[in-house]
């Protein structure tokens, strides 16, 4: 029943728990309004599996549970409980960090590897977007992969987002995304924030703006205060997604907030900006 308990609270939580909960190891599961592909959750179910913790790095999310019983922990218990935390937090981060460390080695590796992109990209070439001085692979299981770089706020580059043809997303395992972006363009007096790089060349190519990309929705805010600091004079609009959920309505009027910026979301269900500029809207 103790283990019911903490999954439940991974559930009350916006998670979907992990098919299969185990004791003593830590378990990689879908961050919050992510595909069951995704791992940016983690959750660890101590050995008598009446405490744990889990987190969801896409959000910023922490928890930690331990288990109701019928009398009271003694404060030695307590205790014993707070340092095995600590422990597993040290541990963890210990491990975020290589894990970064390693990811922005391969990244730099890759990145060096891999040619300019051209129009001809099957990725480019349907969403009607030029390359921006992205670029992609041309050996291996890399040949025709659109690779966009990511950069953190000291502008290191710190992790790779890999696009297929058929324009499945995925990023280097281990590496960083939360308060990191790319950008496409000059500085301008009005600066745009988008999700994704088809939307962002969309939006550069029809305005002329400078345009960041956030890479997910629930980065936007983090890059918009960035962008802000960056540039305290300029107009900043978030050009959100409009999903079905509400998710990119909500991350774009969050960081509309937390920038002091404003936000536009398409028309239409399910479409982004680069659904929008392609349809001939006009902006």
């Amino acid at each position: 029943m103790a283990v019911q308990e903490f999954i439940d609270m991974i559930r009350a939580a916006g998670l979907e728990p992990p098919d299969r909960m185990t004791t003593d190891k830590i378990i990689a599961f879908a961050g919050r309004d992510k595909p069951k592909t995704n791992k940016a959750a983690r959750c660890f179910l101590f050995p008598d599996g009446r405490g744990g913790w889990f987190m969801d790095y896409s959000t910023g999310l922490f928890e930690v549970w331990q288990a109701e019983r019928g009398q009271t922990y003694t404060e030695a218990e307590k205790q014993d409980f707070r340092e095995r935390c600590e422990r597993d937090r040290l541990a963890r981060e210990q491990a975020v960090t290589e894990g970064q460390q390693a990811a922005a080695f391969k990244a730099d590796k890759i990145y060096k590897r891999a040619v300019s992109a051209d129009a001809g990209n099957l990725y480019l070439h349907r969403k009607q977007v030029q390359p921006h001085g992205a670029k992609m692979g041309d050996s291996g299981s890399l040949r025709g992969v659109l690779i966009i770089p990511i950069y953190d706020e000291s502008l290191a580059l710190v992790n790779l987002q890999l696009i297929q043809p058929d324009g499945t997303k995925r990023f280097l395992c281990g590496g960083k995304k939360k308060n990191c972006f790319w950008w496409l363009g000059k500085k301008t007096a009005k600066v745009l924030i988008a999700e994704g790089f088809a939307t962002a060349a969309s939006l550069h190519e029809a305005t002329g703006n400078q345009v960041f990309i956030a890479f997910d929705a629930g980065n936007l805010a983090n890059v918009a205060k960035i962008v802000r600091a960056k540039n305290p004079d300029a107009e900043i609009i978030i050009m959100g997604d409009h999903d079905a959920n509400g998710t990119g309505q909500q991350a774009a009027r969050a960081a509309a907030l937390a920038c002091g910026g404003k936000y536009l979301i398409p028309p239409t269900v399910g479409q982004d900006w680069n659904d929008c500029v392609n349809a001939g809207a006009a902006l």
